[in-house]
């Protein structure tokens, strides 16, 4: 008996990659720059390697086996079959390895690493490439009972690297702020912090220097014209904001610049950005400007509708998105929420994660099942085969 299983399909969580050619998939999430599957040297004979949920390359020499992973990749076929087809040894290794899975179960996997925390729901600044310029939320802040609880429960998965305050909102807002640093510590838990910088005032890096929990500092700057930046922007703490960044580079916090913007005006803005910026060691990039699955208009509209089997995402797999009455959602690009797994307080992080309305909206991001046309993801840029930072490409994807 190859398996106790009577249908089997491969996990929609699989790439595989050539060992003479670039990687299928780029891991664009990681804070300060772009990383890759990890690998060690092909061995001789390897034809072929497979990435998985844990970004580990496994290389494999026998052909056959990406052949039976492809075979099983749309849709579940009789493990019998695929035994007879491919071999059973192959059936039964692919199986040991979770890359032949019960169909049942595709999808209710997951590997938090990060931690994205909506800590206040509030913004000072109104940017043109965000949704908070035409519709801002109503100010809330979260509750320290309900951060600690979130905190506790993500350092209990064993799994979370750092984690971030921010969800379209400005973290150095927060009342709270120095409190949750205090609580970061407490835990050992790293802090990624994105900020436009104009409430990082000199209390604040004080508590950052002492507590030791800032991993990376990444500040929203979009111009470095005061007139070009309030226009962006929609706000007047040019001076203020730039003054603060200084003070953070001053005290040799690990700090990037991201750059907003889409054509020449991009071009220009991060030139200038980068001549000041970058000989004082700070790293300057632009960042991914996108519409947000339709929620910015205007000239940073890009207007996707993926149809059909969506294509994976590494957003809904590798980010707990927690809002600010303690919701886990969709993604980054969710900015109305409107993907909810659950709430925090109603179990652990990972009965949530495992659970029926996580793994379903994981399976439509896949296309193990078919979404809604409505679904978010049919909007989203990282939906479509050309995006270059593809986290996931599952191997039915593949010609």
């Amino acid at each position: 008996m190859t398996s106790p299983l009577s249908l089997l399909q491969t996990s929609p969580y699989l790439s595989t990659m050539d060992p003479d050619m670039p990687p299928p998939v780029i891991y664009l999430s990681d804070t300060f720059s772009p990383s890759f599957p990890i690998q060690d040297p092909p061995p001789p004979g390897t034809n072929f390697g497979v990435v998985g949920l844990d970004r580990n390359v496994v290389w494999c020499a026998d052909p056959r086996m990406r052949d039976l992973l492809r075979h099983c990749a749309s849709a579940p076929i009789p493990t019998a079959t695929a035994a007879h087809l491919f071999r059973a040894d192959l059936v039964e290794e692919a199986v040991r390895r979770g890359w032949l899975q019960d169909p049942d179960s595709l999808c209710r996997e997951f590997h938090l690493r990060t931690g994205q925390i909506e800590v206040t729901a509030h913004c000072n600044w109104g940017c043109a490439f965000c949704p908070v310029a035409t519709d801002p939320k109503p100010r809330e802040t979260m509750p320290m009972d309900l951060f600690e609880e979130i905190v506790q429960k993500l350092v209990d998965l064993g799994t979370i690297e750092y984690v971030t305050f921010h969800f379209f909102n400005e973290p150095t807002l927060d009342k709270h702020f120095n409190e949750r640093l205090e609580v970061l510590a407490s835990h050992s838990m790293q802090l990624v912090l994105f900020t436009n910088a104009s409430g990082l005032n000199e209390n604040k890096i004080d508590a950052l220097k002492r507590l030791g929990v800032l991993r990376h500092l990444i500040v929203n700057l979009p111009s470095i014209n005061e007139k070009e930046f309030a226009d962006l922007t929609r706000s007047r703490t040019y001076s203020r904001s730039r003054a603060n960044l200084d003070r953070a580079i001053d005290a040799g916090f690990p700090v990037k610049i991201v750059v907003n913007g889409v054509g020449q005006e991009l071009v220009k803005n991060l030139s200038q950005l980068k001549e000041r910026y970058e000989p004082l060691g700070v790293m300057v990039e632009p960042t991914m400007t996108c519409d947000r699955a339709g929620d910015v208009r205007g000239v940073y509209l890009q207007d996707v509708h993926v149809s059909g089997q969506l294509t994976g995402c590494g957003w809904p797999l590798t980010h707990a998105n927690i809002s600010v009455s303690g919701d886990l959602f969709l993604c980054c690009n969710d900015y109305y929420q409107r993907e909810i797994f659950g709430n925090v307080m109603d179990g652990s992080l990972s009965e949530i994660m495992r659970g029926d309305v996580a793994t379903n909206a994981r399976r439509k991001v896949f296309g193990v099942s078919e979404a809604e046309d409505d679904f978010l993801c049919r909007k989203c840029h990282n939906q479509t085969l050309d995006f270059p930072g593809r986290e996931f490409r599952p191997i039915s994807t593949f010609g």
